[in-house]
């Protein structure tokens, strides 16, 4: 068990849920069909970490609510999402202690204003539109606050230190080379991203080899778009200069970290969620992709069967040094949990991810594998006919039919 003090949020019909109780651990993965409220968990969680500093942004760029709970929970959560919360039938409970949301849509007196949860959002493709940075203000009310402020950072990111830069990736003092082979092979191809300042607008491009200019974003792949924002963030998380991490945030929330990638793109997105996890961070996940509970299941069962170092390293096929033996050995320290958020509006813990568990969801991984378990199942019962069908019309064959006067 990770040394460190048990975290626990638990929504009561509030939007879609009905009821969640989670427990988070280093790495916490929520999994479930569009619908069932993992958004708006993951950004109430945010919320109630980081009321003060979150008040203080819209503050910054001259949004004032003026204690009006609704437009205060329609900016944050998004236009429309202010009925989600029914006063007198909504509960909430973060560590034990009671909320209120009109409460915490309202700014308080707290001491404590600083940044604990860094959300990177599902939408954080439109953090780039055509290649170019959209700061706060360029969003509209209604546009979530995940986005908007994840667009600010990534913003002031490109166009103070990599737009002095010149170049995006690969950028050998922010990540490993163990963490950026990957990213060159399976999401880039071997080219690097710049930033193009022509026409006083700092945009990226993508520098292909053979070709004289770079390809502009909306040229790029789907998985390059979606990953590029990610990697960004990935930055501002791992700040050069040798700190271990962001000051002041300890939680970094990732939705969807698989979106528009192939397999090996999403292994090498696991690489750098496990490297945020080795810097101290607690990282909370949602996702459709079963290669990320794929992951999971391994490292469990890795815990259980006392694994080495080597076969993590084996299992995320890195190769032997000092900084891969100490990614492979800090994984294997920490503690990872899944939830399912189900139609009926409540989440289940199915941390096990046991094949064999009576629970639909935990044997089925929250339905991520429920396809191929029943694709399974049907062709192996097409296949047993098929091969009793021509047994049975050979022993028709054989047996004689008695004739009339026998």
């Amino acid at each position: 068990m990770a040394n460190r003090k048990s975290k626990r949020l638990v929504p009561e019909n509030f939007g879609p849920t009905r009821h969640a109780d989670v427990q988070f651990g280093d790495l916490t993965v929520v999994v479930g069909p569009q619908a069932t409220g993992k958004s708006i968990f993951l950004q109430t969680l945010k919320l109630v970490q980081d009321r003060a500093h979150i008040h203080d942004i819209f503050r910054h760029f001259s949004m004032v609510f003026d204690d009006n709970s609704a437009a205060f929970l329609g900016g944050y959560f998004g236009k429309g999402m202010a009925d989600a919360w029914k006063e007198g039938e909504s509960a909430l409970r973060w560590n034990g202690k009671g909320h209120s949301l009109l409460e915490l849509a309202r700014p308080g007196k707290a001491k404590d204003r600083e940044q604990h949860v860094f959300l990177i959002p599902a939408q954080r493709v439109m953090s780039l539109a055509n290649g170019v940075t959209q700061n706060f203000g360029q969003f509209d009310y209604g546009d979530p606050y995940a986005l908007r402020y994840f667009s600010d950072v990534v913003h002031d990111l490109l166009q103070n230190e990599f737009g002095a830069k010149g170049e995006l990736f690969p950028q050998p003092t922010r990540l490993n080379a163990v963490l950026r082979g990957p990213i060159q092979e399976h999401l880039y191809g071997g080219s690097s991203v710049a930033v193009d300042a022509k026409d006083f607008t700092k945009r990226l491009v993508l520098k292909v080899p053979g070709h004289s200019e770079g390809l502009p974003y909306t040229a790029w792949s789907a998985g390059q778009r979606e990953f590029t924002p990610l990697l960004l963030g990935l930055y501002w998380l791992c700040p050069a200069g040798g700190a271990p991490k962001r000051e002041g945030v300890d939680w970094v929330v990732v939705e969807e970290p698989e979106m528009g990638l192939h397999p090996q793109g999403i292994e090498a997105v696991l690489l750098l969620l496990l490297e945020l996890m080795r810097r101290g961070y607690r990282v909370v996940l949602s996702t459709h992709s079963p290669a990320v509970l794929d992951l999971v299941w391994a490292l469990q069962e890795f815990k259980k069967h006392q694994a080495t170092e080597a076969d993590v390293r084996k299992l995320l096929d890195i190769d032997a040094s000092a900084y891969s033996k100490g990614l492979a050995s800090a994984v294997l320290e920490k503690d990872y949990k899944v939830y399912f958020f189900d139609r009926d509006g409540t989440a289940k813990d199915i941390s096990a991810l046991s094949p064999a568990a009576s629970l639909d969801a935990e044997a089925e991984w929250g339905g991520l594998v429920g396809f191929a378990s029943r694709a399974g199942n049907v062709i192996a019962e097409v296949v047993n006919r098929a091969a009793i069908q021509p047994a049975r019309r050979t022993m028709r064959g054989k047996t004689k039919t008695p004739g009339r006067g026998e």
